[in-house]
């Protein structure tokens, strides 16, 4: 019973992160980057001035949510395992993956872009998930 209320209560948690990475994915979008400060690498390539773009205003605070849900979860939930912090990414990357399937004539680009964004969830689910392991052993 109690490994069905803490998969319940991933759920949940997972679901409330994906409604705010859209906030988080809007407000980022908003922000203001001078074209001075993205010209050198504009030249060398314009994808890789987006995607560092992408990286920093959204990439990292979506990231930093994930950890901040993660770790207020430890008040409900004891002894997260890594089915617990698997429950709590889905949502959030089930929905960033649909955005980038809306994107069909783009999708390479949006691919190549948003690439940065879930290589960094997936560095935060390692560091989650061998960090509770140490814990339980």
């Amino acid at each position: 019973m109690d490994q069905i209320k803490n998969r319940v209560i991933a759920v949940i948690f997972g679901i409330a992160l994906a409604y705010a990475s859209i906030v988080i994915a809007g407000i980022g979008a908003a922000v203001v980057i001078p074209a001075e400060a993205l010209k050198p690498i504009a030249q060398i390539s314009g994808l890789l001035a987006i995607t560092l773009v992408d990286l920093f205003t959204i990439a990292v605070p979506l990231s930093a949510a994930f950890l901040v849900v993660a770790f207020a979860s430890k008040v409900f939930i004891r002894k997260p395992d890594f089915t617990f912090y698997a429950l709590l990414l889905v949502p959030l990357i089930l929905l960033q993956l649909y955005f980038v399937a809306q994107s069909q004539p783009l999708m390479f680009h949006t691919i190549v872009t948003t690439l940065p964004r879930y290589f960094l969830l997936a560095v935060c689910f390692c560091l989650l998930v061998r960090g509770s392991r140490q814990v339980n052993a």
